[in-house]
Parts: structure tokens; C-alpha cells; sequence
């Protein structure tokens, strides 16, 4: 049982020495205050960049609904900087942590800096963080394991790979849960839930907190490469960027390398000082994207599209609609904003009074026939069944349930 600060402080000191206290279980007694205290994250990486003499904690720490307050971390220099510092293997769950402020330089999380394999739940987090890379509301680097039904309110800021609930995710790691945090970049990678997704999964997400960055901006992920998916997430909130190419989107700014988006939305305003940003996707390249739609406003100096701000190679986009307004600039569209010859798209729909040079665009319907139950079936297509309607939900609008 862990009853005081000194009992927290033992665990990480001896996790530290490199007890790992694997099958251990450990469990908040009360509130905890590390007020006034000099923090050694619990689990240390080795000695270099390869890990060697690693220290993780591998033992199960339950919160018990308990509260954990007033870490202080202030160290520009420092790496793999949380409450936390490495966890291998580990279950953290049931656990609150509030009043968190944390200041390093790469991995930093507001409950784990890195997490290999660890099972997180139930866990809310408060926090003020602020690195230059991987940063996370809960977990600044994750590889293997999950996160479920934690949330995250605050601010979380970095230069690149930062997200509301985690910097990046990889290595088949799944997250779900709620971001109400600010989040900041000032580079790339910025996403409400996470910066980076890497071979991961993000899925039954939701964001509620500002985002703001320069490149691959989103309101769900920033980039997604290398196989990632997500699913049944949704963006609530505003998402702006200032890049040049800026790559903004209300769910993912840069959707890449055979990755999958589906059953998601946009009911935020997206906007970038720059060029293509979309309802969904500011970019897609050898992806595809099934099963969305946006209401939210779409601004920029060009390139602004309906659901997706430019198409690259190989991508395929099925069934989805855009009802919010799209900046009328030379090359905006209400749906795809930017298509190449290999772009395959079908069973896409937009309010006629979005048409922004002309009525061409194919997929123009009237705001009628937009709202309307026979709108969700021909969403459905006879291929999936995910789109309902009901006159009180989302406006009178279809939209998507499992």
C-alpha cells in the first residue's frame, strides 16, 4: 500500500536500483501531494540511446481513484520526464494526477514518459508539459500496449510529436479516450489525441481541446504512416495551422503509407494561414478513408477542401459527406480539394449551396436531401451500416453509430 510521498519516493528509488518489482502489486492508500519535492521519475532509461542498463517498472499500480498532485519538473535538458519514467510490461490504472507541471527536452508524459507494453485505464490527468519532442498528456512515447477511457485537461506543448493524450504511438499500441487539453506545436506532428501514429491504432477517441501547429496538424493525429489506423474519433474543437503547406485536418493532417481513417468526423472550425486544410484529412498518400463526414468551417489560403485538402497517390475515399463552408480560394473544393488520376473516390455528398466555382463538382445535393433519413441509406450503399438518422442527432444530419 502507498500511503505517503515518502512511500512514492521508496518505490522510485528502488526501481531506480533496479527492482522492477515484476507481479507486484501496489495500490494508492489517499491523496497524495508531492508538493516542495525533487522528483525521480519511477523507472529510468539506461545509460545511452540504445537503453543500455535500462530500469523499468514492471509491477501494477493501481490508484484506487486516489489522487496523486503537485509534481514539479523544471529540466530543458532532461529526458523521459513523468511521474513515471519507463514502464515495461506495467498496469497503471484507477489513478488521478493533478497540478503536474513538467518542463524537459524529448519523452516527456504527463503520467509515463515511455510505456513499452503497459496497460493504462481509467486514469485522468491535469497537466502543464512542455518539451521539444514525443510529448503527452498521459505518454509521451508508447510502443505495444493501451490506453483506455483516461482523460486529459491542461496544456501540453512541444516542437514536434505532441499530442493531448500521447506524443506517438507505435509498435501495435492502441489508445482511446477524451483530450480537453491545449495542445501546441511548433513544428509537426500535432494532434489532439496524438502527434504521431506509427503501425498503432487510435480508436474511440474524442477531442474537445484546441490544437494548434505548423505541419501536419490534427484534430485527432497529426501524421499517420506506416499501416496506423483510426476510427470512431471525433473532433470538436478548432484546429488551426501556420505553415506554408500546412497540412491541416480535423481528424489527421497527414494520412499516409497504407494507413486507415474511418468512422470519424469534424464538427470544428479547421483553418491554416497557409495551404490545404480539410474537414478530415489535410493530406492523404497510399491510404484510404471510409465512413466520415464534416460540419466545420474550412479556411485557407488555398487549397481548402470539404473532407480531404490533398489526395496523393493511390488513395481511396468511400462514403462520407461535407455540409460546412469551404473559403472560396482558385483551387477549394467542397469535397477533395486537390485529386491526382490515381485517386479513387466514391459515394461522396455536399450541400449544393457549398459549391464554391460551379455546380460540376460531382456528389451536389440539397440541403433536403442532405438531412434526410434516405441520405443515410445511400451512405450505407448495401455495403455497411454504420449511418443512421434521427430528425434530434446531429442536427438532422446522418451520422455514424456502431
Amino acid at each position: 500500500m502507498i500511503n505517503s510521498a515518502d512511500d512514492l519516493v521508496a518505490l522510485s528509488n528502488a526501481v531506480s536500483q533496479g527492482v522492477t518489482y515484476a507481479g507486484t502489486f501496489f495500490k494508492l492508500g489517499g491523496n497524495i501531494s508531492l508538493s516542495g519535492l525533487s522528483w525521480t521519475p519511477i523507472g529510468v532509461w539506461g545509460e545511452d540511446d540504445l537503453g543500455w542498463k535500462n530500469k523499468p517498472f514492471r509491477g501494477s499500480f493501481d490508484g484506487g481513484g486516489f489522487t496523486i498532485s503537485n509534481l514539479t519538473m523544471d529540466n530543458a535538458s532532461a529526458n523521459y520526464v513523468g511521474l513515471f519514467g519507463l514502464t515495461k510490461q506495467a498496469v497503471i490504472k484507477n489513478l488521478k494526477v493533478e497540478s503536474i507541471s513538467l518542463s524537459g527536452n524529448r519523452i516527456v508524459g504527463g503520467l509515463v514518459a515511455k510505456a513499452d507494453s503497459t496497460v493504462i485505464s481509467d486514469c485522468e490527468v491535469s497537466v502543464s508539459l512542455i518539451g521539444q519532442e514525443r510529448v503527452g498528456g498521459v505518454v509521451g512515447e508508447m510502443i505495444a500496449g493501451s490506453i483506455t477511457n483516461s482523460i486529459v485537461s491542461g496544456s501540453v506543448e512541444a516542437k514536434s510529436t505532441v499530442g493531448g493524450l500521447v506524443g506517438v504511438i507505435a509498435g501495435g499500441a492502441s489508445v482511446s479516450g477524451t483530450n480537453k487539453a491545449t495542445v501546441t506545436g511548433t513544428l509537426q506532428n500535432t494532434g489532439g489525441i496524438s502527434g504521431t501514429v506509427s503501425g498503432g491504432v487510435i480508436t474511440d477517441a474524442i477531442n474537445q481541446g484546441l490544437v494548434s501547429g505548423v505541419l501536419n496538424v490534427g484534430g485527432i493525429v497529426g501524421n499517420v504512416t506506416m499501416a496506423g489506423q483510426v476510427s470512431w474519433t471525433s473532433n470538436q474543437a478548432s484546429v488551426s495551422a501556420s505553415g506554408a503547406n500546412s497540412f491541416v485536418g480535423g481528424v489527421v493532417g497527414d494520412l499516409a503509407a497504407k494507413s486507415v481513417l474511418e468512422a470519424s468526423y469534424n464538427i470544428g472550425e479547421v483553418s491554416s494561414t497557409g495551404t490545404y486544410a480539410a474537414g478530415i484529412a489535410g493530406k492523404t498518400t497510399s491510404s484510404e478513408i471510409r465512413d466520415v463526414f464534416n460540419h466545420g468551417k474550412i479556411t485557407a489560403a488555398d487549397f481548402a477542401g470539404g473532407l480531404v485538402g490533398q489526395c496523393g497517390e493511390n488513395t481511396i475515399i468511400n462514403r462520407g459527406y461535407n455540409k460546412g463552408s469551404v473559403s472560396v480560394t482558385k483551387n477549394s473544393a467542397s469535397l477533395l480539394a486537390k485529386t491526382l488520376s490515381t485517386t479513387e473516390f466514391s459515394n461522396l455528398y455536399y450541400d449544393n449551396v457549398l459549391a464554391l466555382v460551379s455546380n460540376s463538382e460531382e456528389g451536389a445535393v440539397t440541403s433536403a436531401e442532405l438531412a434526410s433519413a434516405n441520405m443515410a441509406t445511400l451512405l450505407n450503399a448495401g455495403e455497411t451500416s454504420v449511418w443512421v438518422w434521427n430528425a434530434g442527432e446531429m442536427g438532422g444530419y446522418p451520422y455514424l453509430a456502431k
